[in-house]
């Protein structure tokens, strides 16, 4: 055989053995290719989620008044506990020890029927060391970045920002009303590592736009004084409960809502409801007014201080008088006059100017839970059960809706729709919004007159501004004790509400103090409250005295022209809520007020 030939073979027998580890490597290429490589990339490729924060809330300045930081929380998967047969239980005690936690409580929370159970949201710094060092051990523990919510002026205005759940969606006030908007996203991110583990490329989702912050009409600085007022009168007066709305009368935009217990998971300004008693009277006038049944002359017999309206039931006034006006009914708060009022009106006619005003429909707040009040049918108010409604006994409303009523008044005769939010993100929300004209330019001009009568020379005198035209109107209801089903003789609502200047309002100020103790009349209770409250503001806002008043400076009287202030600084700088001292709690304080609604009336009702 030739050498040559001989080589061929030889090289050819050679080849051979390469045949099947080629065949072999041409499948694992071609077949196996898309196998391998998901294998490879398990090994070296993680998906996790990225996740963008909550929007935030601020009050009308840019303050933040919620905002979401990144926190570490630590889960258990189950599925991989119930597997690490030989060592889970030491890995719980382990766990148990490095969280503080008691190990029966760990075991109680392990009872979810979920695969991963979050033991503690936001461990500390100081924890995570070792946790990681479990991590190594037991990998059935995680770790996991989460979003948690902080309220940077703890119970600021908590009533309205309300509050979020463990999965960080919201459960009440505006944190529930706008969860859609602002609720947090989730971005997948790709991370590719090397065999050391360390990240060599990310590739992150599409992301979109991130939520938008909230921007609302309080002003931190306002609420802050309004609940700092609040806390004081509740304890000066041990009171139950109470309220102070502040609410610019000529865009319906909301100020300030301070709530005492300031409970993160109920309004009581929006979702409850009480009887108003006087602050109510104006209704009465305006539809009197209206109706024609009464003019600016005309005069009602206001009985001495004492009307039987029938043979069981007899109407009261606190201040005994005898033939009244329309402006000194209001003036005087008389009882009688105004029911004697509501009767000359009729059913028909009271129900529609209340409707007008916006009781008995929700306002539109963007809260949740708003009640409509409570405003009865006209079948039902005949005689007693409408003398009675007409001086706001009888009838339930929200402080929100009387607030706006007012609001109404000052304005010259515009109900708004309360505005709460200023701007989702970039864009803002519609505002003011007109609900209806509550009554004729002219009616009102002689409404705003007699609450300036009142502050002037009537009940709502403790209410004076020096240097300032106020107007307004104290209101002092019997509360119905739920034993009896009757009024009681020692439970009272007091209350005040106005706005100032008289002339030019620029704030409606609505105060509500339920159940003081000792003096209980809207007067001694909730007008100083407003004063104070008032005088604040216009310091605030830098309002110049309408009336200069003269000054003693050691038994030196100051001519009034030299005895004017100094106008304030449009913008004052104050200092951020967040550094103010935490109002002053009262010493006892029960869950919330009762409710009215239409309740028995057999006994006589207090005045204002």
């Amino acid at each position: 055989m030739r050498t040559g030939l001989r080589l061929q073979l030889s090289a050819a027998l050679c080849l051979v053995p390469l045949i099947p580890i080629a065949l072999r490597l041409g499948y694992l290429q071609i077949v196996r290719h898309q196998d391998f490589s998901t294998q490879i990339l398990h090994r070296t490729e993680s998906q996790t989620l990225q996740i963008v924060p909550r929007g935030r809330i601020l009050d009308r300045s840019g303050r933040v008044l919620a905002q979401s930081t990144t926190v570490d929380s630590c889960f258990v998967d189950r599925y991989g506990l119930r597997a690490d047969k030989s060592s889970g239980e030491a890995g719980l005690r382990a766990l148990a020890a490095v969280l503080e936690q008691p190990l029966p409580a760990i075991r109680a929370q392990l009872r979810q029927r979920t695969r991963n159970v979050w033991i503690q949201r936001d461990v500390p710094e100081a924890k995570l060391l070792a946790l990681r060092g479990l991590q190594t051990r037991y990998p059935w523990i995680g770790l996991q970045a989460d979003q948690q919510r902080r309220y940077p002026n703890e119970e600021l205005a908590r009533g309205i920002l309300g509050s979020v759940n463990s999965s960080d969606r919201g459960s009440s006030g505006l944190e529930l009303s706008f969860d859609r908007k602002i609720s947090a996203q989730a971005i997948p991110v790709a991370s590719m590592r090397d065999g050391d583990g360390r990240s060599i490329r990310e590739r992150i989702g599409d992301a979109g736009a991130p939520p938008p912050d909230l921007r609302l009409t309080l002003d931190s600085a306002i609420q802050y004084y309004a609940e700092a007022a609040l806390s004081e009168a509740m304890a000066k007066h041990r009171a139950k409960a109470g309220t102070v709305l502040v609410q610019d009368p000529r865009t319906g935009e909301i100020l300030a809502m301070a709530l005492a217990p300031n409970d993160a998971l109920r309004n009581a300004a929006i979702q409850d409801v009480y009887e108003p008693g006087s602050t109510f009277k104006v209704v009465v006038a305006a539809g009197a007014l209206e109706s024609g049944v009464m003019n600016l002359t005309d005069k009602l017999d206001c009985e001495n201080g004492r009307w039987a309206v029938n043979s069981k039931v007899t109407i009261k006034d606190h201040d005994k008088q005898g033939l009244l006006t329309l402006p000194e009914i209001i003036q005087h708060s008389s009882n009688i006059g105004s029911g004697k009022l509501g009767l000359k009106m009729g059913a028909a006619a009271f129900l529609k100017q209340c409707a007008l005003f916006g009781f008995g429909y929700r306002t539109g707040v963007p809260l949740p839970g708003e009640s409509s009040g409570i405003m009865g049918a006209a079948a039902t108010l005949r005689d007693v059960r409408l003398a009675n409604a007409a001086f706001g006994q009888g009838v339930a409303v929200t402080p929100i809706q009387l607030l706006s009523a007012y609001s109404a008044i000052a304005n010259g005769g515009e109900l708004l729709e309360p505005r709460l939010v200023l701007a989702i993100g970039d864009e803002p929300t519609p505002g003011p919004v007109r609900v209806r004209r509550v009554a004729k330019a002219e009616t009102i001009a002689e409404v705003r007159k007699m609450l300036e009568l009142v502050v002037d020379a009537g009940t709502g005198s403790t209410s004076r501004l020096a240097g300032y035209r106020t107007a307004g109107k104290t209101g002092t209801a019997q509360k119905v004790d739920p034993r009896t089903g009757q009024y009681s003789e020692n439970e009272y609502i007091a209350s005040f509400v106005g706005y100032f200047p008289a002339r030019d309002p620029l704030f409606t100020v609505l105060v509500v103090i339920d159940s003081p103790q000792g003096e209980y009349y809207g007067a001694q209770v909730a007008a100083p409250v407003f004063a104070k409250l008032a005088n604040i503001l216009l310091a605030m806002k830098g309002v110049p005295p309408e009336t200069p008043l003269a000054v003693d400076r050691g038994g030196e009287k100051i001519a009034p022209a030299e005895a004017a202030p100094a106008p304030v600084p449009a913008s004052p700088k104050l200092p951020a809520p967040r550094q103010f001292p935490a109002p002053a709690r009262p010493a006892a304080a029960p869950a919330r007020p009762i409710l009215h609604g239409e309740q028995a009336l057999g006994s006589a009702s207090k005045a204002a």
